[in-house]
Order: C-alpha cells, then structure tokens, then sequence
C-alpha cells in the first residue's frame, strides 16, 4: 500500500512576502514621482531663467513702450498749428529760496532737488496739451496730456502762493505732475478752460455724427 506524502506551505511566510513585493512598489513608486517633481521644478526653473532679462534690456524695453505711447497719442490728436500760453521751467523763486535755505544739513537735499527741477524740467501749455519734459540724466522722459484725456486738476500753494505745485489726472488713471510752477492759478483756469472746450468739441463731432 502506497503512502501519500504532502507538503504544507506555511501562511505567514506568504504574507510576509507580498508585503515585501507591495513596500518595493510602492518605494519604486514614490522614487519616479519624486523625479518627475524634480523634472518639473527644473522646468519651471528653466523657464524662470528664459523670461529674465540682460541688463539694460528693461529700460530700452521701457523707452521703446513710452515711445509707442506717444506715438499712439499723436496719431490720436492733432497738435499742429498749436497756440504757446506758457512755456518754461519751474520757478526761479522756488530754486532761490531753497538755495537761501540750503546752508542747514537739513534742507540741502531739498536744494539740491530744485536745482536740478530747474535744470531739467520743461513745461509748455498750449491750446491743445500739457506738455512735459524731463531731460534729467538718470530719467528722461516726455508726458503729452491732450485735454480731453483730463479728468481732473489739482494744485498747491508754494512759497506765500508766488508759485505752485499742479498734479493733472488722466482719464486712464495717469498722473502727471509740474512742479514749482509760476502762475499756477491761471495756468489751471486756462486748462479746465480748454478741458470745457475739448468736451464741447466732442460731442459737437457725436451730434454731427448721428
């Protein structure tokens, strides 16, 4: 009579050994996503590095943009045939008095601040735009507010009111401001008096329209 022989596998060694197999996965798992976060930081750090810009290339960037704004400005508005009111700089009181003032520690930097407000800025009003010009070395720049793009204007008193500070608000939320200007109240009265024109004149060319 023959004898039958079984083998009985134990259960625990099983168990043991899936979990093994489950933990290597997982590890193997968490490896290839830990490369792919580091691929994607190192993409977005490439792409950081693309959109960066050599120095100088933002101030030229910034020129060029201001320059197409006063180019669109000036294909919008017609500045021919302009009438001058006021042409100058700030006042000279402004700069005398600080340079009177300017032996104190304390108001040099304000001397020193209208001298060179004196030197490089230029104002010109005219019965079609302000005008403004800084040919300062470190920020050149030229601001043209045609009047119908005022939305508002504001001034202060400066020295005893012989002149004053003016800041014109644009349509579009730009501020624009002249500094130490002489006859501050009039030049204002003159712009919201060409403001009220430019007003008119738009919606004579709306009536005329329809």
């Amino acid at each position: 009579m023959a004898t039958l022989c079984r083998t009985w596998t134990p259960v625990r060694p099983i168990q043991k050994a899936s979990r093994r197999v489950r933990k290597t996965v997982q590890a193997r798992a968490t490896a290839e996503g830990g490369g792919t976060e580091e691929e994607e930081g190192f993409e977005r750090r490439l792409a950081s590095l693309k959109g960066k810009t050599r120095p100088g290339e933002g101030a030229k960037a910034a020129k060029r943009k201001a320059k197409k704004e006063r180019g669109s400005v000036e294909n919008t508005y017609d500045f021919s045939n302009e009438v001058i009111y006021y042409e100058g700089g700030p006042s000279t009181g402004d700069v005398a008095t600080n340079v009177a003032l300017g032996f104190t520690l304390v108001w040099l930097p304000l001397t020193l601040a209208s001298i060179g407000r004196k030197l490089f800025l230029k104002y010109k009003i005219t019965d079609k735009r302000v005008n403004v010009i800084s040919e300062s070395p470190f920020a050149q720049s030229e601001d043209d507010i045609p009047y119908g793009n005022v939305a508002d204007v504001v001034t202060v008193g400066r020295g005893v009111g012989l002149w004053g500070d003016m800041v014109i608000t644009c349509k579009d939320g730009k501020k624009v401001e002249l500094r130490s200007l002489d006859k501050f109240l009039e030049i204002k009265a003159y712009i919201l008096e060409q403001v009220e024109k430019a007003k008119v004149a738009k919606e004579e060319g709306r009536s005329k329209g329809f």
